[in-house]
């Protein structure tokens, strides 16, 4: 059984000995369906609908398991399998190195939510002791779901290769390989190099992320507006962490609302929109695929942590402590920045505008770090311009024309005149969801840029004009001769400033651009089958096309 114990905590990950069974009988229907003269396949097209074919076949696989698995106490289990790994995650968060694989225990934590929130959508059987019931039965628990997270691994990776090809169409291909019979995931050098070396680095800009957390705003607006206080709503969490009794989660979320209801002065209205925007049931639980390619959908688990249950016939709740501590930072930090939260709230007028407001200003949040370092290096800066100083004070609007410029600053000593467009991303996680940012970037952002920039080239008295009759700090340089970059400033990592047109930096790479540092190194590659050696340079990706 792949179970372990980290800490006190416990965690299952898939094992791999369920390749016997999934990977061949997936190997005999793709090569029937695919493989009736080539034993590879390049072709992009061929190749994405393979990859959709794989996705679906293990989708099916997962629902007809969590379908036939009707016993309430599993998913009881599985709840508090994921409890203990949020907290194994802080402890990672912290510094903590796992002794077991790491890319299985992420995958392991996504497959958990998967497998919540796809439960309860199905009429489930209770047990006299849902707890005794979990423990008379935990070792068939733990090994049906090491098969359930082998399956869910192999729908998430099929989907991931599938949002590879779509991005790079010559970096993914398939085989069937017939002494094995069975067939296998192809990525062509030197693709593997950039896909490792991103898998690297994306750590290295989490630390300087810069988070918009309004969660005291928010509790404040709660207190405020709707006259009942944030820990009001969640007295029950604490009771859970308390009181060993509780400590299951399952709760009647009726009794909860009942409760509140007669000892504060609360808008009713506004404690069921509330309730309601944080609970996942049947009729909100998106489909199995779905919870794949939509991993960031407000409707997920991830930001509903009530799951609500039909037991023989009558409705329960589960809700975690940490599941509830994890679900109001994520929503406070990568949700309420973008304008993103539960459609049973847009009810609230006062939240409504809230987060509107959050919204509309969550730029400025990756403003601050970005003037600080400027600050710091002595460079002449303007941020949010909408119209440009003159002698005769008849400012030259760009508002109506352009756009506004968000950071426009001088690197004097290397003479470049730098137009930044800041880009405050949602911090993302995997390929899925990186393919919307990179579409994003390439269909609408990359010209907004580029249009500011070429202004920019042909107005390099007007800039010079305004950095000397600017009302703070002026100054009068000759830039005639400087030369004008355009740039991204992001907050998040992402896929796309590997391969960007314009280059595209986060406030950790930011830092070393002015310390003189190329936060994009060389590639240099030697191609046995050619007997070359290739030099790669970012945009990376572009470069290999254009190359090879």
């Amino acid at each position: 059984m792949a179970g372990y114990n980290i800490e006190g905590k416990k965690v299952i990950i898939s094992d791999d000995k369920y390749k016997e069974v999934y990977w061949i009988e997936l190997s005999n229907l793709v090569k029937e369906k695919y493989f009736t003269e080539n034993r590879e396949i390049r072709d992009p097209t061929v190749v994405q609908e393979i990859f959709k074919f794989c996705f679906s076949f293990f989708c099916n696989k997962l629902e007809e398991k969590i379908q036939s698995e009707k016993r309430f106490s599993f998913y009881l289990f599985c709840h508090l399998l994921h409890e203990d790994s949020i907290d194994i995650f802080l402890m990672q968060t912290q510094g903590y190195k796992l002794s077991i694989n790491e890319e299985k225990f992420a995958a392991s934590r996504k497959i958990l939510k998967i497998i919540l929130e796809q439960s309860v959508k199905y009429d489930l059987n209770g047990a006299p002791h849902f707890a005794k019931e979990m423990f008379d039965n935990i070792t068939e628990y733990a090994t049906y779901l090491e098969e359930m997270l082998y399956i869910g691994e192999w729908a998430f990776i099929s989907s991931e290769y599938l949002a590879k090809c779509q991005l790079f169409p010559k970096a993914i291909g398939v085989n069937y390989c017939d002494d094995l019979n069975e067939i296998a995931f192809l990525t062509y050098q030197p693709y593997p190099i950039f896909f490792s070396h991103i898998f690297k680095d994306l750590p290295n800009h989490e630390s300087k992320v810069a988070l918009s957390d309004c969660i005291d705003d928010f509790k404040n607006l709660i207190e405020e507006k709707y006259k009942v206080k944030y820990d009001d709503l969640c007295y029950f969490i604490a009771e859970i962490i308390q009181k060993p009794e509780h400590k299951f989660g399952v709760t009647l979320l009726s009794e909860i609302i009942k409760n509140i209801k007669a000892n504060t002065t609360v808008d009713h209205n506004f404690i069921d929109s509330f309730y309601k925007g944080l609970t996942l049931n049947k009729d909100v639980a998106l489909s199995i695929e779905e919870c794949f390619y939509k991993n960031q959908d407000i409707r997920r688990h991830i930001y509903r942590p009530i799951l609500e249950y039909k037991i023989d016939g009558k409705i329960f709740n589960i809700v975690g402590a940490n599941k509830w501590g994890e679900s109001m930072v994520l929503l406070t930090t990568n949700c309420f920045p973008f304008g993103i939260f539960p459609e049973e709230w847009k009810e609230n007028i006062d939240l409504k505008k809230f987060i509107e407001k959050i919204d509309n200003t969550h730029d400025k949040i990756l403003q601050l770090p970005i003037t600080n370092i400027l600050l710091a290096k002595n460079h002449p800066y303007e941020i949010d311009i909408k119209s440009f100083a003159t002698y005769n004070k008849q400012n030259i609007n760009i508002d109506n024309t352009i756009g506004d410029i968000d950071i426009l600053f001088l690197d004097i000593q290397n003479k470049r005149i730098y137009v930044c467009e800041c880009k405050h991303n949602r911090s993302r996680f995997d390929y899925n969801n990186w393919k919307r940012d990179y579409s994003n970037f390439k269909s609408k952002y990359e010209s907004q840029l580029n249009r500011k920039v070429e202004w920019v080239k042909q107005n390099i008295e007007v800039i010079r004009n305004h950095f000397k009759f600017r009302g703070n700090n002026p100054i009068d340089l000759d830039i005639n001769h400087f030369e004008v970059i355009g740039i991204f400033l992001i907050n998040a990592p992402t896929l796309y400033m590997y391969n960007s047109t314009y280059k595209c930096y986060t406030i950790n790479d930011f830092e070393r651009v002015l310390n003189n540092e190329n936060p994009f190194n060389e590639f240099v590659v030697y191609a046995e089958d050619r007997k070359k050696t290739y030099k790669f340079n970012h945009p990376y990706f572009e470069d290999v096309e254009r190359q090879l």
